[in-house]
């Protein structure tokens, strides 16, 4: 029953945060990176801010689409992937399939770890973009 209720609050949170995905860029797969302007928040010194990713082609477990939530130290240029979701559909949309994908993300890292991202890659300029919002 406790997860079953844990798992509606987990979904109910994606669809709250889904009401202003703005286009940010096309990464290096052609995947497109959308983040919601509605909830880029300031807290503890860090940024908080939810993203969207687009997969060109639907994966092999059946995903075309992912909805992550990202904490930034945009003094130390550092970023932690703090939860995650992938749907059957673009946009967020869809089954959600979390359950059958590992968790690391499409770029090696794994749950609140802290990283630096690579200069020029989609995922700093998004992170440059959500602090100079916030600034």
């Amino acid at each position: 029953m406790k997860n079953c209720l844990l798992s509606i609050i987990f979904l109910l949170s994606f669809s709250a945060y889904a009401n202003n995905w703005q286009e940010f860029g096309e990464d290096s797969n052609g995947h497109i990176h959308y983040v919601d302007m509605d909830n880029i928040e300031e807290g503890d010194g860090v940024i908080y801010y939810w993203s969207l990713m687009n997969f060109l082609e639907t994966t092999s477990l059946g995903t075309r689409s992912n909805v992550s939530k990202y904490k930034v130290d945009c003094t130390d240029e550092k970023q932690t992937w703090l939860s995650y979701a992938y749907f059957s559909e673009s946009m967020g949309k869809g089954k959600k399939v979390t359950s059958l994908v590992p968790v690391w993300n499409h770029y090696g890292s794994t749950l609140n770890e802290i990283r630096s991202l690579t200069p020029d890659s989609i995922e700093y300029r998004l992170m440059r973009f959500v602090c100079e919002k916030k600034m």
